[in-house]
């Protein structure tokens, strides 16, 4: 009987492990579930809240290209200036060449 008994024991013991151990290994899952939601969270936040490409002070393509001709001399300060309020420039304006 205590043989019996002890194998009985020994039978539950082993199932009652083996269950905590998926318990062990669905508890990771959740928790690398939760961090990869964490994850993908935070990127979409941060791609939102950037300013999209070609968007924002000094990175758009057509007021560069306005410095540029001014910077040449192919256009005058005043066309500079209406020009880039036309365009949405929220730059200071340049100061005026000095003549000598």
């Amino acid at each position: 009987m205590t043989t019996d008994l002890m194998y009985g024991l020994g039978r539950d013991f082993g199932r009652w492990s083996q269950g905590v151990a998926l318990r062990w290994i669905a508890l990771f899952l959740f928790l690398a579930f939760l961090a990869l939601l964490a994850i993908g969270v935070t990127v979409l936040w941060r791609r939102g809240s950037s300013t999209p490409s070609g968007v924002g002070p000094g990175s758009d393509e057509a007021l560069a290209a306005l410095r540029l001709r001014y910077a040449k001399g192919e256009i005058t300060r005043d066309e500079f200036l209406l020009t880039s309020q036309d365009l949405g420039s929220t730059e200071p304006a340049p100061e005026p060449p000095v003549e000598t």
